[in-house]
């Protein structure tokens, strides 16, 4: 998969047509990973004014994201959580590729459609939510030292919270210390990471008021959280920037309203099902892997 990702970069612009990136997906049991990556599969009632043309799986694993959200997500159902008992190497490898619309430029109004495209290839790992809380508990075990090493072959990660876990906080800061310093000790190249923090169920009331201020919302919902990440930017060890997603949207335009039927709430966040799957719309789902890919926030994408 990393050849294929390879042989599909192009590179030397400014604003590449076409970008790879390796991902890994981290974060709490419940913060929403798998439906995050089976929204972004299925991408679906794509809005027309959305910068985003396509998203096509390219390897079994990525179709299997697309029937998981048909036969689960789409059915109003829960989707299983991700096993913790595999090898790094045995989690699913789920490849997308997923293409922009041209941006019309008026300094350039005859360039073609096909080549003002850009394209986004990604393959990216969704780890089972216990990988978080055994930093903590579990240093010892092999699963977790195979999966840091797994973590070196990315360059970005997607660190997933529930924005709704804030009591976490503190927990969740010393679980990503306890993960940057172990990357930083394995990763002889001392290579630099972009590390996406990703606040998800933004279509909670308390969330989407604010989801256009990420940073914000991180800093004032997670402070420590924050605050490690800011200092690990600092001492140079890679870049970081906040987003805000929903995978299952909103209802309405004027008087809006989650889409979303709260199943449960507690310390550990929300858990929700779509309450319309007929006018299921994420939220915000291509915009961090558009950063991690190219390191630039693309403002479109910001916004929906």
């Amino acid at each position: 998969m990393l050849d294929w990702l390879k042989k599909n970069k192009i590179t030397g612009s400014s604003e590449p047509r076409q970008s790879s990136a390796v991902l890994r997906v981290i974060g709490d049991r419940g913060s929403g990973k798998t439906a995050y990556m089976a929204s972004l599969a299925r991408w679906p009632n794509a809005d027309t004014a959305s910068p985003v043309q396509t998203v096509n799986p390219v390897n079994d694993e990525g179709n299997e994201l697309v029937r998981k959200a048909q036969d689960l997500l789409e059915q109003g159902l829960e989707l299983e959580p991700t096993q913790l008992d595999a090898r790094a190497s045995d989690v699913k490898d789920y490849t997308l590729s997923i293409t922009l619309k041209g941006q019309f430029s008026w300094k350039n109004p005859t360039a073609s459609m096909a080549s003002q495209l850009v394209t986004l290839n990604i393959s990216c790992k969704d780890y089972a939510g216990e990988f978080f809380s055994d930093l903590l508990h579990q240093a010892g075990d092999f699963r977790l030292q195979d999966y840091l090493e797994d973590c070196l072959q990315a360059t970005g990660i997607m660190v997933l919270l529930d924005g709704s876990s804030y009591r976490k906080d503190l927990e969740y800061a010393s679980g990503l210390d306890k993960f940057l310093t172990a990357l930083d000790r394995t990763d002889i190249s001392a290579e630099q990471r972009r590390i996406a923090l990703v606040l998800t169920k933004c279509e909670q009331t308390e969330l989407w008021v604010n989801r256009h201020k990420p940073a914000y919302l991180a800093s004032a919902r997670f402070p420590q959280v924050h605050r490690k990440l800011q200092s690990w930017q600092q001492m140079g060890a890679g870049s970081i920037d906040y987003f805000t997603t929903s995978a299952f949207g909103m209802l309405g335009t004027r008087f809006q309203e989650p889409n979303a039927q709260r199943l449960s709430r507690g310390v550990d966040g929300v858990t929700s099902v779509i309450k319309d799957p007929k006018r299921w719309r994420p939220f915000g789902l291509v915009a961090p892997i558009y950063w991690l890919c190219t390191g630039n926030r693309h403002k479109e994408l910001d916004k929906g």
